[in-house]
């Protein structure tokens, strides 16, 4: 397997591990008798935190666009 398919795959493993978590959390919230707008409003900020994280490694993972370190202006 190539490294780009290794790392689709491992995202993508990443990505069904934190869904299922977010629903397992909203279960067992709506079983304590939490509220519904409540458990909307975790769920969201979870999802945003999560969105911002795999934004941030997205970034870190890309090679630099633009001019190598020999092209630069001095």
């Amino acid at each position: 397997m190539s490294r780009n398919r290794q790392r689709l795959h491992s995202d993508r493993v990443l990505d069904m591990i934190v869904f299922l978590s977010i629903l397992a959390a909203g279960v067992v919230l709506t079983l304590l008798g939490v509220s519904a707008g409540s458990i909307a409003g975790i769920a969201a900020a979870l999802a945003t935190l999560y969105g911002a994280w795999t934004t941030t490694r997205e970034r870190q993972s890309r090679p630099p666009s633009g001019r190598g370190p020999d092209d630069r202006a001095h």
